[in-house]
């Protein structure tokens, strides 16, 4: 009865510091964080300010490390996958434009042409927002949160609107702790 008692305690204890690890690391890192759909609120492109209704009904998705941005038609515009260097201040996140279709077998596929990865920088303004300042491909990292006239940079501010739906990715079922 007492070992009964004692492994069904330890079995309690097991399950809890589980369920308190897997809370602990929720939102630990900027990956976390970005998961989920994200309204684009503000724009600037290369300079030009877009205007509210440019930019009314376009969203971001980000599924684990790829970002997928649609328009008001919920048309996909653009996907990319990233990688994001959390030691650097601001940030830094490098999106590599994903490929349509398989890389023909005279490119190397571990090293995409220059043509196709953007770098940038982002930060967070709590939970719910963040900005997203990226060069253009073969254009160096910004270094501000800025898109100067004539420069090749895009600046996006973003928004996680109450009820958005989070990707099926981080769901978890509680019987994955048994």
């Amino acid at each position: 009865m007492f070992t009964r008692l004692l492994t069904s305690t330890m079995l309690g204890i097991a399950l809890f510091t589980s369920s308190a690890h897997a809370e602990d690391k929720t939102n630990n890192t900027a990956i976390d964080k970005l998961q989920g759909r994200w309204e684009i609120v503000s724009s600037v492109n290369q300079g030009r300010e877009l205007s509210q209704a440019e930019v009314d009904g376009t969203y971001v998705t980000i599924t684990t490390n790829t970002i997928t941005t649609y328009d008001r038609d919920e048309q996909q515009r653009y996907q990319a996958v990233f990688r994001i260097d959390e030691s650097k201040n601001p940030m830094h996140i490098t999106m590599t434009t994903a490929q349509k279709k398989a890389p023909t077998s005279g490119l190397e596929a571990s090293k995409p042409p220059a043509s196709a990865v953007a770098a940038g920088i982002l930060q967070f303004d709590g939970n719910n927002k963040w900005q997203l300042c990226y060069a253009l491909p073969r254009a160096d990292r910004p270094e501000k949160f800025e898109s100067p006239k004539g420069s090749k940079i895009m600046l996006f501010s973003l928004e996680k609107k109450q009820g958005d739906p989070v990707p099926d990715v981080l769901k978890t079922d509680s019987t994955d702790l048994k």
